[in-house]
């Protein structure tokens, strides 16, 4: 093969290891890119002889190597992360005061969990499978297992 098809092969190899490190995860892109990468260091081996081989060997470690550790310093890899923070709670059915009896209201829909407001305290509630609409007057059925169940008021 020739010296430009050989390059073709390294640069296009390494374009899209560079995709699938910072654009496209899932493999494909990376397992294709390396491929080609080999695929031009072999040819380098077999048409251009050891010296040369090396040399593209050497050069392709050097070069993967400088972008994945300027990644790391740049904060390329700070896209990638997750920088919510979760500030949901599950009920504490101590700390609510909630009980058997208490009347309130819907603040979403009940399908069949969702939002109420009991007691003047917003939290999650279950119904027993039927759909509640939201703005309903609803009182709490039963507590098991720090779920709070709720029926429909005068139902």
């Amino acid at each position: 093969m020739t010296l430009s098809i050989v390059a073709s092969f390294v640069v296009l190899g390494l374009l899209l290891l560079l995709i699938e490190i910072f654009i496209v995860p899932g493999f494909i892109v990376g397992i294709v890119g390396f491929i080609m990468v080999g695929v031009g260091v072999y040819f380098t081996y077999v048409d251009h002889g050891t010296f040369y081989g090396n040399i593209l060997l050497v050069l392709i470690t050097l070069v993967m190597t400088t972008i994945v550790v300027y990644a790391f310093r740049n904060g390329a890899w700070d896209m990638f992360s997750n920088k919510e923070i979760i500030t949901g709670k599950a009920n504490d059915i101590k700390s609510l005061e909630i009980e058997v009896g208490d009347t309130g209201k819907t603040i979403s829909a009940i399908r069949p969990s969702g939002i109420a407001h009991v007691k003047s305290q917003r939290m999650e509630v279950h119904s027993e499978g039927s759909f509640i609409p939201s703005g309903t007057e609803i009182v709490v059925e039963k507590i098991v297992n720090n779920k709070i169940y709720i029926k429909i008021l005068n139902q």
